[in-house]
Order: structure tokens, then sequence, then C-alpha cells
């Protein structure tokens, strides 16, 4: 049928219809037809999309899914594949139906002015979302006011210096400790095979994590759990069973109930990346019955540790700080007595920041991590430099045969070790987007953008990790073109996509400043917990590359593709692992 008045014609010919039901039926076709066309996507003009993708209700959605099927790609990579077809610094992609644009920016310096200068833009609410099921009252809710600064104030201290070096140190230093024997103890089994090493990572993040908010009441260890498996395996079976190149397989430990339900609840973010129905998606997710049950035995354990924690301090117990719950508890006394109000120690706010750096600390440091192991194995040198360093700085702990303390690792600078790790999060691309929302109508690049509209920025990518697209600095504000003024922060194009940590040194020194990097995000909204992350990665690095080599994996299990659950996951990580004997130092 040619047109409208054929399709007409045909059914008066062959569905004879009174002229009532005729007019109802003209009617309702003609308003499904405009409101499918009032529900397609609309572009911003001037920014580059995918025209195919903006003729249909879905959007981007559907190519988004063959790709990631035919490529075993990701979200992520399918912003990545759709810039570079378009060929735009800043495009513009339709992932939620009757919504605005979703604004994808691949620019460092544009990147660097949005978060550090501009106040037209302020955290996206898109983020929130993705967790919004998990952390309902967390900070990352709330827009940067007086409300979200009085709120991160309950944590703000947690970050510092002294506290690290306290109270998260130690315990870190304690569970990567377990994790050296641990591997130790596979690493004789496995006689030269390589193993999955991604959930021994995980979990020993998350044992460190739990320990730090804590303290020594945690005793529910998953590493030490799967080291007393891995200690009564049969090793001559373990050994019969493949050759030097195939998998030696592990059974897991079995982990206390609640590290599962953390772990089950993070596993439902990665469902949500993406979602183009994100509340939706969550209320689909929150009534399976496992999560319903990990939800409930998370809120009691912490509900049960403020309890204490509360109890201590009202005996007199509570003067030392041992625990990040142990700080929340003095914090929100002092602030309940300066404000004139009874303090709400069990609010769902207290639980919601508790369990926001748990699940953040964890999955985000066991994903460098992963990807840092990768690195090392396969660039050896590096590796060596890495280990001749830690060796020359901590050279007490070598002559006396024994692992460097927590205090000779955290009061030791050791630039090559901090260049290395700084080098893996911007390979990593742990976290692969940042994201900011439009507070008013504004401009981007020279482009109109409207109020409400979500802009998310690679942190891999052109400027990154591939050169940069020229951009004329006439379409630049003036905030970024002043901030360029006597500082060229760019990385040589000729060897930007190499693994080389050397480019954050300047005269033998740490640069932490030497080029682009946004694995952090920048500003007031940057990443809370980097801190921690450093120095959980500090330590764990240190004690791994002190007592192993990392050797290179077969090619089928050291590939770089990659998995977005909460964080952007290698989908391979494997270890295979030589002891390195203090006699041979």
């Amino acid at each position: 049928m040619a047109n409208f008045s054929d399709f007409i014609a045909y059914l008066r010919q062959y569905f004879p219809l009174s002229p009532l039901n005729s007019l109802t039926i003209i009617t309702g076709t003609i308003s499904f037809y405009l409101l499918y066309r009032r529900a397609l996507p609309k572009p911003i003009p001037g920014i580059p999309y995918n025209e195919f993708s903006a003729r249909k209700f879905l959007g981007d959605v559907p190519a988004m899914v063959s790709h990631i099927s035919q490529t075993d790609g990701t979200f992520v990579t399918y912003l990545m594949s759709t810039m570079k077809s378009l060929n735009a610094p800043l495009i513009q992609v339709f992932i939620q139906p009757m919504s605005k644009p979703l604004l994808v920016l691949a620019d460092f310096r544009e990147t660097e002015d949005l978060m550090l200068r501009r106040k037209d833009f302020d955290r996206s609410s898109d983020m929130g979302d993705l967790v919004k099921g998990l952390v309902p009252n967390h900070h990352i809710q709330l827009k940067t006011n007086a409300r979200w600064k009085s709120q991160r104030r309950l944590i703000q201290d947690l970050m510092t210096p002294s506290f690290l070096h306290a109270v998260a140190g130690p315990v870190i230093h304690q569970n990567a400790s377990i994790l050296i024997e641990l591997w130790r103890t596979k690493s004789r089994i496995a006689n030269g095979r390589p193993w999955e090493a991604a959930k021994d990572i995980n979990q020993v993040a998350l044992d460190a994590v739990m320990s730090f908010a804590f303290g020594e009441r945690f005793r529910n260890s998953a590493t030490k759990a799967a080291l007393e498996v891995v200690k009564g395996l049969d090793e001559k079976r373990v050994e019969r069973s493949g050759g030097l190149d195939e998998l030696a397989e592990f059974p897991p430990g079995q982990i206390h109930e609640v590290l599962q339900a953390i772990l089950d609840l993070s596993g439902t973010v990665g469902e949500m990346q993406g979602s183009p129905l994100p509340k939706l998606t969550w209320a689909y997710i929150s009534r399976r019955p496992r999560i319903q049950k990990a939800t409930k035995i998370k809120n009691e354990y912490i509900l049960n540790e403020l309890k204490h924690a509360v109890q201590r301090r009202e005996a007199g117990e509570g003067t030392i700080e041992r625990s990040a719950v142990h700080h929340m508890i003095l914090r929100e006394k002092s602030f309940a007595e300066k404000e004139k109000r009874n303090p709400d120690y069990l609010s769902g706010i207290m639980i919601d920041e508790i369990f926001g750096f748990i699940f953040a600390g964890h999955e985000t440091t066991s994903t460098t991590i992963c990807w840092g192991l990768k690195l090392l194995a396969d660039h050896p040198e590096i590796q060596t430099r890495v280990r001749t360093a830690l060796q020359s700085s901590y050279a007490l702990a070598k002559t006396e045969g024994r692992n460097p303390t927590i205090q000779e690792i955290t009061g030791t600078p050791i630039p090559y070790l901090d260049a290395t790790m700084e080098e893996m999060q911007r390979f990593g691309g742990t976290s692969p987007i940042v994201d900011r929302e439009a507070l008013v109508d504004t401009e981007l690049l020279g482009h109109h953008i409207p109020k409400g509209t979500n802009v998310i920025c690679l942190t891999m990518g052109p400027s990154m990790i591939t050169p940069a697209f020229e951009i004329d600095e006439g379409r630049r504000t003036a905030s970024c073109r002043a901030a360029k003024e006597g500082k060229e922060k760019a990385w040589d194009p000729e060897d930007m996509g190499v693994f080389i940590p050397e480019r954050w040194l300047k005269d033998g020194e740490f640069d932490g400043a030497a080029g682009p990097l946004l694995a952090f995000g920048l500003g007031t909204r940057g990443c809370y917990g980097r801190r921690l992350a450093y120095v959980e990665m500090r330590i764990i690095f240190t004690l791994v590359l002190w007592n192993f080599e990392l050797l290179q994996c077969p090619p089928a299990f050291s590939g770089y593709k990659s998995v977005l659950v909460s964080t952007n996951n290698p989908k391979d990580c494997y270890v295979r692992l030589r002891e390195v004997k203090f006699n041979e130092k």
C-alpha cells in the first residue's frame, strides 16, 4: 500500500465500516502516529549522532545491543566506536526513550574545565540512578549543596593520612599478608600453571575494606577461608590434572553471609549499566528473593555494628578510634551537639554511607589491581624495575629476609612504584566514564546545551590513550583557554598508547600532574576514596612483587577484553607465579 489513503481504502473494501467507526480508526491511527513521532529521539542541533538511531523509538539501544553481541564489547566500547565513526569529540546518543540525548565527550581539557571550573555543571543524577536502589540515602544522590556538604562531613576525615596510616594501613597489610600465604600455597600446588586471580583480589579487597569499616570485630576473612581450603588439597592430585599451559583450578572457600550479600548486591550494578529504563530495571532486580535476602543481611549487619559502637562509646570505651564506624559515631555525636539535636546513629544515611564506601572501596580497587597484575606480567622489564626499587628502598627487610612492615611501606617514598601505579590507573580504565549534568542552559564546545542534559566524559580513548581530536580554540570556553596558558598538559601522541611508567617521573621524582588522568574524576565531586585506594594498591603490589615474579600467562588467559559491571573489569585475570627467594635478591 503506497500511502495512508490506500490503507483506508483497503479497510473499507474488506472490512465494511460505519462512518463513525471509520472516523474512530482514522483518528486512532493518526494519534498513534503522532505519539510515535513525538516519542522519537530529539537530537540537539549541531552535535553529531547516528541518523538511523534518531529514527527509532529505542534510539541507539538496538545498535548498542548488536555491538555488544558481535564484538564482545560493552556500553562504553559502543560509545567509543560511535565516536570514532562520527569523528567528533562531542557526540550524542539516544539511550533512554522519551528523554534528552546523552552527550559523550572525549577531550581531557574540556572535561577538566567541566569538573574544576564550571559552575553550570554538577554531578549527574544518572550516576546516582545506577546505585539508587542500593544506597538511596548516600551523598552520591545529592547535588553539590549545603545538604551534600553536611552529609559528607560524616566521612570526610576517614581519608586523612593519619587515619589511613593508623587504622586502614595495618588491617590492609594484615589481609594482604594472608593473600601472600594463599598465593604461595597455590603457586606450589600449581607448579608453574596459571590460575584465576580475580576472585582472590576481589575478596582480599573486600576483607580489607570490611576490616577498615568495622575494625577488630570483623573476623570473617574470605581470603583466610580460601587459604584453609587450599591447604587441605591433595597436591599430587592437582598436579596431575593438566600441562603447564592449562589452568590449575582451586575450590572456593566458604565465605560469610554478609560478604556474600555485599557481593550479590554489588553485582546488580552491572545489570543497571546502559539500561534504557533504570528505575524499572531496579524494580525488577530488587524483587528477586536473593537480592531481598542480601539487602536484609547487609542492613542488619551494619545496624548491629553501629549499635555496638554506640554502646562502647556510652560505656566509656570509645576514646580511641579503631574503625570507620567508630569514627562516624563520634562525628555524628559532635555534629548533634553543635546543632542542638539528638544524634541519629542508626539512620538510613549512616547505613548507606557505610555501605557506600564498602561497595565502592572494594570494587574499584580490586579492578585496578587486576589490571595492574596483567600489565606487570606482560611488561616484565617494568616489573623488574619496580622490584629493584622495592628491594633498594626496603634494604633492611631484604637483609632480614622478611616482608616490609606497614610503617616501612607507608613511610618510604618510592617514585617508580608511584609512577607504575599511576600508569595502571591511566591504562586500566577502571572507571571508564565520569559524568556531569547541565544545571542551566549553557554551551559546550560551541554547542547549545539545554538544562538537564547529561554529559558523560570518557576516561579512555581520545586525548587519554589515543591522539586527541583537533578542536578550534574558539569553540572552547574562556576558562578552558586560560587554563592552557603556560602549561600544555598532553601526552605525546607517539607513545600515549604504550604502558610507560616513566611518563610520570620528572628528574627522578613522581609527578602526578605530568599529564591527563581521569581515573578518580576531578574537583569537588571527584572520587572520595582515592587516598584509600592508593594505600591499598601500594601495600598489595609491594607484598606481591616482594614475594613473587608475575610470569606471562598463555594467550588464552591474557586477553584485554573487559566486562562492565560496577567497574570496567578485565575478563581475563590470571596469574602464573614464581617465588622470589630472598637469598637470590
